[in-house]
């Protein structure tokens, strides 16, 4: 029989990642009296990398205590040029040194390592050896990540080298200056550079990078190494160093339990562009024992797990380039540093700098390949961003429609997405229902449709306010609850989200919106004049978007703040017009690539499926026109109670697709 054992402590191997925490943990007095488990198949006696960085000498200590660095450069040769890297420093850590700091300190507490080994797809929640199942509070997992399917617009390449230690009998090498790129290399078909770090001046790591699809063997680096150092005499190869590291966009499994915390590679701390982590691999140590401290019960993920922001943008450009054309690396790259100083660069890289030094940086490069890139991506309709910022863009368009009275071209486009995407996105509810693409329709599953549908018609007539206020509810809690989704946001306040930008479009045109509630028989809203604008139902509109940019700040959600941009836009626009723009090229666009994606088909596939509800809905429109359209004013009215009606099932059904059956 096996026995179970609660243990406080489980991480799943000692690479860079744990190391940090474990220090961390130390250093906050979190590993007394906790029982711990590490799970790690090899001695860690030898250097087997090197970990780099750089940052300003007062904030080093933030990321690693000065006695782990054994050597610092405050110069750096990039296209056999000297630059000074002040006010920064790069920094040198041996894994050595890391290895031997963390298993002292698990020399005094109470640590069992086990040479034990995860398979990828194990779950780190409860391991089972020598006949006892081990249960952790807390498990930290550093094994190598679960790279999802690559979609459309992410890419993977390798960062793969060879590097040897050498010694020199000579003074050859500036112990000051390390060079960061040498191309003056073949570049055989990828992107080939040379790494060079001089610990003094005649010991050094002299080490071949190539960016690519192939990993670098052994004997292609070292044919580079050799043909790199024939101008240098007596030398004697201390060590070797291979390796190879990802660099990808691809999206990255998160966590499956909630007390499991991935690490390191696993949780996206490698910048995809760029191959480097330590720094954000000693931060995240920091956050995750601030949580710890704090007797948290669950560990947030990384907020790089999931990367959203400008930056990734820059880095999805940087791999199509690399992935379709490596040959272009060397020309970037060496423009790069000729124009801008590598100060600039590595603030860049760390996602410090401010928007005007990045326009500044991609000013300098070659245009061709980066607008190339952008448009590919830009083209491809999943890609988030464009997907966040397309509504903005075309809420500008139609500003420029009305400003020379062609709004006819609005509503061609509005009529048009709608019959494209509005309607079919939400005519797809009998797969939802059954998560099964090819599953056919039943008689049962109409009728039920149609019920729930009838019942908010006949509220109509019963009670046309609270039919009002119950349809305002439910179209808060779903638009809501998919934005948030799709954004990938903590959907226990997508609420608030849903009120400020329903009272955003709603409020923002008082009087459209008395004309609606006027065929709808339900009173006016009171006309008070505003301290700001005509009308304080205006006044309330405009601070509740204003509201939605703050929370799109406080949420670090590009997509939000996009989208509350564009809804300020839309004011200018009508009400149709405002409300039709949102609903169909945000969240119906939305709707329809998640459940694309998530059924694995293409928009043809998904359009034949939805055909024959989508014809339906029209039908039944046109005979709610001629039946009711009395009395509901005209076809607005009648739209809207129509609209209300097919909504209400479709709401339900997405409620479930969103909890159950997300990707």
């Amino acid at each position: 029989m096996q026995k179970k054992q609660l243990i406080d402590y489980l991480f799943v191997g000692l690479g860079a990642s744990n190391c940090l925490l474990i220090l961390e943990l130390e250093k906050k007095r979190l590993l007394d009296g906790k029982k711990i488990i590490i799970l790690e198949p090899h001695q860690k006696n030898k250097k087997d990398k090197t970990y780099c960085f750089w940052s300003t000498s007062d904030n080093v200590e933030k990321i690693i205590p000065l006695d782990f660095i054994d050597k610092e450069w405050d110069r750096v040769i990039i296209n056999r040029k000297v630059q000074s890297l002040n006010p920064l420093k790069y920094y040198h850590v041996s894994s050595l040194t890391l290895y031997e700091k963390a298993l002292k300190i698990i020399k005094n507490h109470n640590v069992k390592i086990l040479k034990h080994t995860l398979e990828k797809n194990q779950s780190s929640n409860r391991i089972i050896t020598d006949n006892i199942v081990y249960e952790p509070k807390y498990s930290f997992d550093s094994r190598p990540p679960l790279i999802k399917k690559l979609q459309k617009n992410q890419f993977y390449i390798n960062q793969s080298f060879v590097g040897w230690q050498i010694q020199t009998n000579e003074e050859v090498f500036d112990p000051q200056s390390f060079t960061m790129m040498d191309f003056e290399i073949p570049q055989d078909n990828s992107t080939q550079f040379v790494y060079v770090l001089p610990f003094d001046s005649k010991h050094a790591l002299v080490e071949v990078t190539r960016f690519g699809e192939d990993i670098m063997s052994i004997d292609e680096g070292e044919k580079l190494l050799n043909n790199y150092l024939k101008n240098y005499k007596n030398y004697q190869v201390l060590d070797i160093e291979k390796g190879c590291i990802p660099m990808t966009n691809a999206d990255i499994s998160t966590e499956i339990c909630s007390n499991i915390r991935n690490m390191g590679t696993r949780a996206g701390h490698i910048k995809p562009s760029t191959g480097y982590a330590f720094k954000s691999m000693s931060m995240d140590a920091t956050t995750i024992v601030n949580q710890i401290a704090l007797e948290n019960e669950t560990i947030v993920p990384s907020n790089v797990q999931i990367r959203d922001n400008r930056f990734a943008f820059y880095d999805s450009l940087l791999l199509r380039i690399l992935s379709e054309k490596s040959h272009l690396g060397k020309p970037i790259f060496k423009r790069l540093f000729q124009r801008i100083k590598a100060p600039e660069i590595l603030y860049f890289l760390d996602e410090e700098s401010s928007l005007s030094n990045e326009l500044k940086i991609f000013y300098s490069l070659q245009w061709k390949p980066f607008i190339v890139a952008a448009l590919k991506v830009l083209w491809n309709i999943n890609n988030q961003i464009f997907k966040s910022f397309l509504p903005l863009l075309l809420s500008i368009l139609f500003l420029a429609f009305q400003s020379l009275n062609m709004t006819y071209l609005t509503d061609v486009f509005l009529v048009t997405g709608l019959l494209l995407i509005g309607i079919p996105h939400g005519a797809i509810d009998h797969l939802i229902e059954t998560n099964h693409f090819n599953q056919s329709v039943s008689l049962k599953f109409i009728a039920l449709y149609l019920a729930q549908g009838a019942v908010i018609v006949l509220l109509w007539y019963m009670n046309p306010l609270l039919a009002l206020l119950i349809f305002i509810g439910y179209s808060i809690f779903h638009f809501a609850q998919a934005d948030f989704t799709e954004w990938k946001l903590n959907s226990k306040i997508s609420w608030i989200w849903g009120i400020l930008f329903f009272c955003g479009i709603l409020l923002s045109h008082p009087i459209e919106l008395n004309e609606i509630l006027n065929q709808l028989s339900i009173s006016e809203l009171p006309k008070i004049q505003g301290n700001i604008f005509s009308s304080l139902w205006q006044d309330i509109a405009f601070g509740c978007l204003g509201l939605g940019i703050i929370m799109g700040f406080i949420q670090r959600s590009t997509a939000m703040i996009a989208t509350s941009l564009f809804l300020l836009l839309t004011t200018q626009l009508t009400l149709i017009h405002a409300f039709g723009t949102y609903f169909i090229y945000n969240h119906s666009l939305l709707g329809w690539n998640h459940l694309r994606n998530h059924f694995q088909v293409n928009s043809l596939q998904l359009w034949k499926k939805a055909s024959l509800f989508s014809f339906g809905s029209y039908a039944l429109f046109l005979f709610l026109y001629w039946y009711f359209g009395n009395d509901f004013g005209n076809y607005i009215g009648t739209f809207f109670v129509f609209l209300s009606a097919i909504s209400f099932p479709h709401v339900l059904r997405m409620n479930n697709f969103y909890n159950y059956y997300k990707n």
